[in-house]
């Protein structure tokens, strides 16, 4: 509805999980890497924490882009209440393999089977698991007993856990703890600072076609603070401000067209946003050099990473 009034080619705020608008704030660069060199190293099992919103998902979905030929990878679908049997079967068929009727044992080995034969190929075979804190603890002591699949001194199986930070209580528990000794690497998603807040919002106009700032520097402070910095509540409050711009006929929106979003929301932080570690946003031209500096699309860091994390022939 706005997008010719702001010269753009494509909604930039969606709250679907693309890619494509994956903005590399420093949190998300060092999860990127963690996972990245776990895949490598073949290591067995990563972490990856954050609250609701943060972007875990869209890392997720981001790493499964980057991955070049070689690596074959799937992410498992977490129902509540999946019993061991039911998730091995989930895994077994996720990687286009025939469960049958088989129980435990006969999943476990045609797993296994698999896993050597891809090794022996010289291939990689990745596991994600998103909202893993869903997991039951049944189901937590299946994903352990994956880990220990081991030819040749490394993992036959790469695990990537995401959820929020209660997955973390609940490898803490006597039921969680043999798998938490035995994830490798482990990241955790901050909410954005204010400095990245302004280069999240000026990257995803960018890559919606934007060749100018449409938010003034009152208005990304307010959107931070209302926001407290996670990257879906961003969303929802900057479509929204640029719909009632549209409607207002302003080119730049301001504070005062935040505020008046934020009240028809009802978006208000249930705490005071912490302390913005860095530089902070500052003039427009200032945080237009600093958005220029940091690379923010998929596209720019994938060939990089995978170079760096040994995934592909030019590293």
């Amino acid at each position: 509805m706005y997008l010719d009034f702001y010269q753009l080619r494509e909604y930039p705020f969606t709250l679907a999980c693309d890619p494509r608008f994956l903005y590399f704030s420093s949190g998300h660069k060092e999860a990127m890497a963690g996972m990245l060199y776990c895949l490598r190293e073949r290591k067995g099992a990563a972490l990856l924490l954050g609250e609701p919103g943060t972007g875990k998902t869209t890392l997720l979905a981001a790493v499964q882009q980057m991955l070049p030929g070689g690596v074959v990878a799937q992410t498992l679908d977490t129902p509540l209440h999946a019993t061991a049997v039911e998730l091995l079967g989930a895994v077994v068929r996720g990687y286009g393999l025939d469960p049958a009727a088989g129980g435990m044992s006969e999943l476990l080995a045609r797993l296994q089977e698999f896993l050597r034969e891809r090794h022996d190929a010289g291939e990689c075979v990745l596991l994600l698991v998103d909202e893993a804190q869903d997991l039951n603890p049944i189901a937590l002591e299946q994903v352990r007993l994956l880990t220990n699949f081991e030819a040749g001194g490394h993992k036959l199986l790469q695990i990537i856990l995401s959820g929020q930070p209660e997955l973390a209580t609940h490898l803490r528990t006597v039921n969680g703890r043999a798998l938490h000794q035995r994830i490798a690497v482990r990241c955790h998603l901050q909410p954005l600072t204010l400095a990245e807040t302004d280069a999240y919002l000026q990257a995803r106009l960018e890559q919606a076609g934007a060749d100018r700032r449409v938010f003034d520097a009152a208005a990304v402070q307010r959107i931070h603070e209302l926001t407290l910095g996670v990257p879906r509540v961003i969303n929802v409050i900057a479509d929204h401000c640029l719909l009632a711009g549209f409607t207002a006929q302003a080119r730049t929106v301001g504070r005062g067209l935040v505020e008046k979003v934020g009240v028809q929301l009802q978006i208000s932080p249930l705490r005071t946003a912490p302390a913005a570690v860095g530089p902070q946003a500052a003039a427009p031209a200032a945080a237009d050099a600093a958005a220029n500096a940091r690379p923010p699309a998929l596209q720019r860091f994938a060939s990089g990473w995978a170079r760096w994390a040994g995934l592909t022939e030019g590293k």
